[in-house]
């Protein structure tokens, strides 16, 4: 159990580099050794050549456009687009490639290999780059799935994009608003902040309330144990990351719509400011 760490073992943040590559950029989000998050950026104008994972991912565009190309089982080339806001599932060997015209920024979720993101292309990136040319994404059909699971929260909203013994959500932070104190036994799960700022509550120690801020490009790994909650210092939206994700390993400690988060390094400075002199 994490519960009386102190506050030097809970308040790192980590700042992925992204490693570029022609076409755009690829991002590791988080090293925990249950699960992978990577952040794949395609530039305005830039086309993927063709590839495959080793591992299966379930990506999900935040924003932009895609146009995707892959093969089918037959070896036949197909294409289609997915929207802001919905999901796509890359089955392990997959052949497919992504390109954009405004640019787009996609996440990828699943379990954690040795090898990270290892992919093998099929092509060069001078056949892929006149394939899109190609390509007419008006009379494109939709490839695009909706998240499930879309649950309004008065401190904003949480979506599933990926339910499984790896999960994975899109949460929506309102600025001002706050969730409640929680912590889990089993799950595991890492934060990626995509926009906005955030400030996420702990308790520690001897019952010690602390936080961090975090702002975009931003991960932080929670433990099992950790009592912990999520304020919208911004309009904010985070991707989560977890192991197997259940309601029943939600463990309520302090509900956020009468709970106020005061860190102990604020209540101590306001103690001394009310001594009297």
């Amino acid at each position: 159990m994490a519960y009386g760490l102190t506050a030097d073992q809970v308040r790192r943040t980590n700042r992925p580099a992204p490693v570029a590559a022609p076409w755009g950029s690829v991002t590791s989000l988080t090293e925990m050794a249950e699960y992978a998050m990577y952040r794949i950026d395609v530039m305005a104008g830039g086309s993927q050549p063709l590839h495959f994972f080793p591992s299966g991912y379930t990506a999900f565009l935040e924003s932009g456009e895609l146009a995707v190309r892959s093969l089918n089982s037959a070896g036949r080339s197909q294409a289609g687009t997915v929207l802001a806001g919905e999901v796509l599932p890359l089955p392990r060997f997959m052949v497919h490639g992504f390109s954009s015209a405004p640019g787009a920024a996609v996440y990828l979720f699943g379990p954690r290999s040795s090898e990270g993101l290892q992919a093998f292309a099929v092509e060069t990136a001078e056949a892929a780059e006149a394939a899109f040319h190609a390509l007419k994404p008006a009379e494109l059909p939709h490839a695009g799935q909706p998240t499930t699971d879309v649950r309004e929260k008065y401190w904003g909203r949480i979506e599933t994009i990926l339910s499984d013994d790896v999960a994975a959500k899109r949460i929506f932070v309102r600025k001002g608003s706050q969730g409640s104190l929680e912590y889990h036994v089993e799950k595991r799960e890492t934060y990626y902040i995509h926009s906005g700022l955030v400030r996420v509550g702990l308790r520690i120690g001897r019952a010690e309330n602390r936080s961090i801020v975090m702002g975009p490009g931003e991960s932080y790994d929670v433990r099992p144990g950790l009592m912990h909650l999520r304020i919208g210092l911004e309009d904010s939206v985070i991707l989560e990351v977890s192991t197997r994700d259940s309601d029943s390993d939600s463990y309520l400690v302090e509900d956020g719509q009468t709970y106020r988060h005061i860190d102990v390094d604020s209540q101590s400075a306001t103690e001394q400011q009310e001594q009297p002199k």
